[in-house]
Formats: structure tokens, sequence, C-alpha cells
């Protein structure tokens, strides 16, 4: 089991990552909207061989709707987030989908309208001063200190930014480890059903 402090800990998650040292003021537009320009089909986890937490959770976002771009995985496939799921909280929202299907930006504040997707490969916008942010989608591997440990509710799976990398569900066991970050508040794991290392809040765990 998760040491007692872990368990109740859970930290509000925040879209805008963790901003430390050298971090520009809080100006920068972090979720910029853009039209689909094709159907964009979404998947919880990024999909390779031997995930199965995509299957029956898949959904689609019609031609000439909005999408949210948050960084490029690769050549072929964006982490993205649906607007519209996210108003209703209806979970996920965030997930994957291939760059293809995404168009221009859209009319919004705080970022121009007719821009295309950045190239930028595993590179967020950030506070940073730069603007951009490291995103590590492949987070190293923790010694494992509580094995097949059942996740209690949703919940988003982070790199250490707090970047968005995968989704965890009700019923799903994870191997917990003993690194932690934000005191506490997340928790490295390994989620078999993604086949993926990363930062889980440590209330999500049951």
């Amino acid at each position: 089991m998760v040491a007692a402090g872990l368990a109740g800990a859970a930290a509000v998650a925040t879209l805008s990552g963790v901003h430390g040292a050298g971090a520009a003021p809080h100006t920068k537009k972090l979720l910029v909207r853009y039209a689909t320009q094709a159907p964009c089909t979404i998947y919880p986890n990024f999909p390779k061989d031997g995930v199965l937490g995509n299957t029956g959770r898949t959904w689609t976002i019609p031609d000439r709707q909005t999408i949210v771009w948050r960084y490029n995985v690769n050549q072929t496939w964006a982490a993205v987030s649906d607007p519209e799921r996210a108003a209703r909280k209806q979970f996920p929202w965030w997930g994957f989908t291939r760059q293809s299907c995404i168009g221009r930006s859209v009319e919004q504040t705080g970022y121009p309208a007719g821009q295309p997707v950045p190239t930028r490969i595993l590179s967020g916008r950030s506070q940073q001063a730069s603007g951009w942010r490291e995103v590590v989608f492949s987070v190293p591997p923790a010694a494992v200190t509580s094995h097949h440990h059942r996740v209690r509710d949703n919940g988003t799976l982070r790199d250490p930014a707090n970047f968005v990398i995968g989704n965890v569900f009700p019923g799903w066991h994870v191997e917990v480890t003993g690194r932690t970050r934000s005191h506490g508040h997340w928790v490295e794991v390994y989620v078999p059903n993604a086949r993926r290392w990363g930062y889980l809040e440590a209330g999500n765990l049951a």
C-alpha cells in the first residue's frame, strides 16, 4: 500500500505545468485552439503495440470544430484536449490524435488566428522565459514499492512538468513507486494498460 501521507494527498492539477526558476510572467497562452480540418479521432492513451486502455474509449471531434493543441509527440501524433468535453467535465478530455486532422488556429484572446500547428517535437508552450518547455514523454522508471495497486478515480498521467502524457481509469491497477513530487501530491507509477510510466495524483489511488 502507498504510505498514508501519499494516499490522502492530491494536488489540484494545473494546465500550465510546473514553473521553476527562470519562469516568465504568466502571460503566455498555453492552450491554443485550432479548427479541425478533418474528423479527429482521439485516443485516451498514446496508441502503440500492447496498449489495452484505448479499447472502447476513443471519440471523434468532427470536421470544422475546435480542438486544443498542447504538444507534438512525434511528426504524426499530437497531444490535444477536447474543449467541449472539458467544459462538461466529461473524462477524459485529454488524448492523442493525428496532427493531419488539425487545421489552423481560430480567433481567440492571446493568439493570432490562421496559424498552423507548431512543428516542434516534445515541446509545449510554457511560462518559461523561452516560451517553451520540454515534455518528458518517457518518464524514467523508478523502484516499485507497491504492486498491482488499484486506481480509485479518474486521473491524468503527467510528466515532471505536469504535461499530460496519458489517462488512468478507475479499476485499473498500477505499479506504485517511492518517487514523488509536489510534497507527495504526485506519485510515479507504471500503468500496464497504457504501457507508460508517469505521475498520478496520489489521491486517485485506493
